[in-house]
């Protein structure tokens, strides 16, 4: 695809809680022709870890498993759709992604939320919420539990956004 079209960014963990909003946003790409971009994050290494060991052979390391990993998902896609790619950077996931949907100017973020089952899980802020925050395009939140995958707006405010892509 050319740089121009549309493109739908899906952050992916490596988890089959990714896997329905992989699902969503290939079926949407399809009726957009849109990119679907996935994104992994490979986090900042916590201080102190050059106590154990050369920081700089960890983070490649990181970063060589997330690229084969990411492969595996991308290749899955292309099965489904042609139009894929897969990116891997460092950094905050949320600030990281956010970043990297406006260097890209994406139409959308689709990402998948966990349901909040305890008081620690609603205490602290998801990938998903940080998004709404950051974000530059609209954020679909896809709940991953297998028996409800209905996206859910993580905004009421890009309800124009999903009326106008037939949703």
């Amino acid at each position: 695809m050319d740089e121009d079209s549309p493109q739908i960014l899906v952050p992916i963990d490596f988890s089959s809680d990714s896997q329905p909003a992989l699902e969503y946003a290939v079926g949407l790409a399809g009726r957009q022709f849109s990119e679907v971009v996935l994104i992994h994050v490979v986090e900042s290494l916590p201080h102190g870890v050059y106590q154990w060991c050369d920081p700089s052979d960890l983070h490649d390391q990181l970063a060589k498993n997330a690229r084969r990993h990411l492969e595996c998902f991308e290749k899955r896609v292309l099965d489904l759709y042609p139009h894929c790619r897969s990116e891997v950077h460092f950094g905050a996931p949320a600030q990281a992604i956010a970043a990297r949907a406006s260097a890209l100017k994406a139409k959308m973020i689709v990402v998948s939320v966990r349901r909040r089952t305890g008081i620690f899980d609603r205490l602290f802020e998801g990938l998903p919420e940080k998004l709404l925050r950051l974000a530059p395009c609209p954020v679909l939140a896809v709940q991953s539990a297998a028996s409800d995958r209905r996206p859910t707006l993580a905004s009421s405010q890009h309800q124009d956004t999903l009326s106008r892509l037939n949703l």
